[in-house]
């Protein structure tokens, strides 16, 4: 699979990941052990537990540095998922923010030499 496959799958796990913080997020507005709080950390632990294995997956076939730079896009769903579930605003620092946020990344992603699987690193 070529370098942008991996970047690809990369996003839909951290995508994954950043749901669990919807979840958390809604669990905490619930008295503790009642029966919503109970299926809200449910869905924060399934979705926890999916992001550990696909994770593992996925630092197999890239360099560790891009997969972790590429965890600073979290910052940016929490955004967006804030504004959508939760009406939190959106402000220009936030904007500024996740732009430079973006910038980072694209440059650790463009530093990195890989495109075919990494085997031959074992």
């Amino acid at each position: 699979m070529k370098k942008a496959g991996y970047l690809i799958i990369l996003h839909i796990i951290l995508a994954l990941f950043s749901v669990s913080g919807i979840f958390s997020k809604l669990a905490a507005g619930e008295d503790m052990l009642s029966v919503k709080w109970i299926i809200y950390y449910g869905a924060v632990l399934a979705f926890l537990f999916v992001y550990a294995i696909a994770w593992q997956q996925i630092i197999k076939k890239m360099p560790i540095v891009t997969a972790y730079a590429n965890k600073a896009v979290m910052v940016i769903w929490g955004i967006v998922w804030g504004f959508v579930f939760f009406g939190e605003e959106i402000t220009v620092q936030k904007i500024i923010g996740a732009v430079i946020i973006i910038a980072g990344v694209y440059l650790v992603v463009t530093g990195d030499d890989y495109t075919e699987d990494r085997e031959d690193a074992k």
